[in-house]
């Protein structure tokens, strides 16, 4: 079993895992759960969201809400209540988990179109505040996320939600706050809708936006940010985390890789797809890197 440390000053990785590769014997890695992926709808339409049985030796968990698949494949709706999502993270107690949101991108990467962006600003601004408001006493993090496709869009959102975010924050490090030590350092908020579209640069130019709007002091998370970002030399600052579903490495001809091993698709993965995957992003850490200025 691999054991993989991130010191404080490197960006975190979180493998995003989804409901069938949760696994006893599973690797010690960050591990995002989408709450998507859990969710069932029974023969009589009553829906639900399994249980994640984490294995107790992953300390380290986040959860998403799923925002890209309500937003790209559910047409804008979540399919569970935001009830259900609190009684499935309370089965697995994650240090932080994000409120709903609505990505502002369109499935093939394209722009929404401004007054739709404006009107998945509004959904994440009322839900947050709504998980803040209505369910704030839970042993987890709760992280909002800021939308937006254009660097002005992000700047907006981020403007809205910073009363907000300065009162989560607030309340999350003070050490009255959480039974154990250190739990309010898992407090974050989120950027979306950056995959797949931006280049490293235009990340890393959005990062330095939005932190000099909510405050040096918040932690960031990238949704869906992937591997390439990490291999750019310039050097992150702040406290930074991103998540990737891309670790089980089945693209291609790495299909017919797995076939021949005579693994299953899972057993590939984390015997084979992530070690090779946690090796590029220790080498992407630890490669030299010089500051950008803007």
């Amino acid at each position: 079993m691999s054991h993989w440390f991130y010191p404080r000053f490197h960006p975190l990785l979180y493998y995003t895992v989804s409901a069938k590769e949760v696994r006893p014997n599973m690797p010690v890695v960050p591990v995002l759960l989408p709450a998507t992926s859990f969710f069932t709808q029974h023969a009589n339409k009553a829906v639900t969201l399994r249980r994640a049985r984490l294995p107790a030796h992953i300390r380290l968990r986040g959860a998403d809400c799923g925002a890209y698949t309500a937003t790209t494949r559910w047409k804008g709706l979540y399919h569970f209540t935001p009830l259900q999502y609190v009684q499935w993270l309370s089965s697995w107690r994650p240090q932080w988990a994000s409120t709903f949101d609505l990505c502002c991108i369109e499935p093939d990467g394209s722009y929404p179109g401004a007054v739709e962006v404006r009107r998945r600003q509004r959904f994440t601004t009322e839900m947050a505040w709504y998980f803040w408001e209505s369910i704030r006493d839970t042993e987890w993090c709760w992280c909002p996320t800021i939308q937006g496709y254009t660097m002005s869009e992000l700047e907006r959102h981020a403007y809205e939600l910073t009363p907000l975010i300065r009162a989560m924050h607030a309340y999350y490090a003070d050490p009255g706050w959480g039974e154990e030590e250190g739990e309010g350092d898992h407090f974050r908020v989120g950027i979306g809708s950056l995959c797949r579209r931006l280049p490293s640069k235009s990340i890393h130019a959005i990062v330095e936006r939005m932190s000099s709007i909510i405050g040096p002091d918040i932690s960031l998370h990238l949704w869906g940010v992937k591997l390439k970002f990490l291999q750019t030399p310039i050097q992150l600052r702040g406290a930074l985390s991103l998540d990737t579903g891309a670790w089980n490495g089945l693209f291609g001809q790495e299909h017919e890789a797995r076939r021949r091993s005579g693994l299953t698709v899972v057993e590939y993965s984390w015997q084979v797809s992530q070690p090779r995957y946690a090796h590029k992003i220790q080498q992407a850490i630890e490669a030299p890197k010089q500051m950008l200025l803007f």
